[in-house]
């Protein structure tokens, strides 16, 4: 998203299908955030909101199947992206491309630039491949700490075990890695 611009719409428009088609219109919007109960809502009743659209990036819940096939089938040119993020680092971690009709849960794939994920157990340790375990992420957009809140700062945001000066963030979030290299969420 470097180098773009950045739009802000009023809550109204962005409840109101019509408001918001003719503010992407305006704007020449191309890459939209969406939060995962919009994208749904939409999806099932406003379906051309994502018309002039070539990315669109939903995160803030388990994404629905229906719903993202459904978006697929109708923009298939459309990059569509599941995205997760704690607000403690920054809203976005991970990013995963979906490119195709989804069957199963939808990973929420892989760190994005200048990020790291680990997949831990509760001392801390690395799990396997394909193991469950902890998500805890690192990297540029990780935050300092609550203010405060020093136990749960000092809980939550640890020096990384994995990296020498890293910051990292314990999401608390049941993650673990796939065969295939993308995080998949419990």
């Amino acid at each position: 998203l470097n180098g773009g611009q950045l739009y802000v719409v009023s809550h109204d428009t962005i409840l109101d299908a019509s408001k918001l088609k003719q503010a992407i219109d305006k704007y020449r919007v191309n890459t939209m955030f969406m939060t995962t109960a919009l994208f749904n809502q939409y999806s099932q009743q406003e379906i051309g909101v994502f018309a002039s659209l070539k990315e669109l990036l939903v995160g803030g819940d388990v994404l629905s199947i229906p719903h993202v096939n459904r978006v697929l089938k109708e923009y298939p040119q459309l990059r569509l992206a599941n995205i997760y993020g704690p607000t403690e680092n920054t809203t976005f971690s991970t990013i995963y491309d979906i490119t195709e009709p989804q069957t199963q849960a939808i990973p929420i794939g892989r760190p994005i630039d200048h990020s790291t994920a680990y997949v831990v157990n509760r001392s801390l340790k690395l799990q396997p491949i394909g193991a469950w375990g902890e998500l805890i992420v690192g990297g540029d957009g990780v935050g300092r700490g609550y203010l405060n809140r020093p136990e749960l700062t000092a809980e939550k945001f640890i020096k990384s075990p994995f990296r020498s000066g890293e910051y990292c963030y314990r999401t608390g979030d049941l993650v673990r890695w796939r065969a295939d290299g993308v995080l998949e969420y419990r």
